[in-house]
């Protein structure tokens, strides 16, 4: 026994309309959370290159030594400098002018971390739409390695004094990534007072 059933041309053509609402309703949404997320990133990506002491803990944290302006004077520096400035103390003393402006560079370099990691936190944004700040995350990741012994315990001991959680959040979860998806960084020259971290050609900035 054969039993057919045929559908209202009617019903068929209300299942396609409806279907195609859904694809074409799901791809603006899509492309509306897009812009969104762009719109938000840009002028992020704009604060963090030209916020002039952002822009000096950056030099700090991808060189070795060298000069770098802070608080609109320029000074020499070297690794032990940066280390010394990383340093946790219970009540805030006078620090020498060069520790003491390398600390507030690093306070707002920190708290703009702070700020990335409080959208991921609301759902603005995700960790991966963070990719144009992984070099930085990189540095900060491997810099016992790329600056010397100590300064992962300092790193750490400082932004967990300090209250700097957000920042210690997108660390923690950069290093949970999987290799290939991390910013792999070309050293060389190590230890040179001129070495220059950051690979030029592969970051691209």
């Amino acid at each position: 026994m054969t039993i057919t059933t045929e559908l209202p041309l009617e019903w068929i053509l209300s299942s396609i309309g409806f279907i195609a609402a859904l694809i074409i309703g799901l791809w603006q949404y899509l492309r509306a959370q897009r812009q969104q997320k762009v719109s938000l990133l840009l002028p992020l990506i704009a604060e963090f290159e030209t916020d002039e002491e952002i822009q000096a803990a950056c030099h700090l944290f991808d060189y070795d030594a060298g000069k770098v302006t802070l608080k609109g004077k320029e000074y020499d520096w070297k690794n032990a400098d940066l280390l010394e400035a990383m340093r946790v103390v219970e009540w805030d003393q006078n620090w020498p002018p060069l520790q003491e402006a390398m600390r507030e560079a690093l306070d707002r370099f920190f708290d703009f971390f702070v700020k990335l990691a409080s959208f991921i936190d609301v759902g603005v944004l995700k960790f991966g739409d963070l990719k144009y700040f992984y070099y930085y995350l990189e540095l900060l990741a491997g810099i016992e390695k790329f600056k010397g012994t100590g300064f992962e315990k300092a790193l750490y001991r400082y932004l967990d004094a300090y209250r700097f959680g957000g920042c210690r959040k997108c660390l923690d979860a950069y290093r949970k990534l999987p290799r290939s998806q991390r910013e792999e960084l070309q050293i060389s020259g190590y230890g040179d007072p001129d070495h220059q971290s950051r690979g030029n050609e592969q970051s691209g900035r």
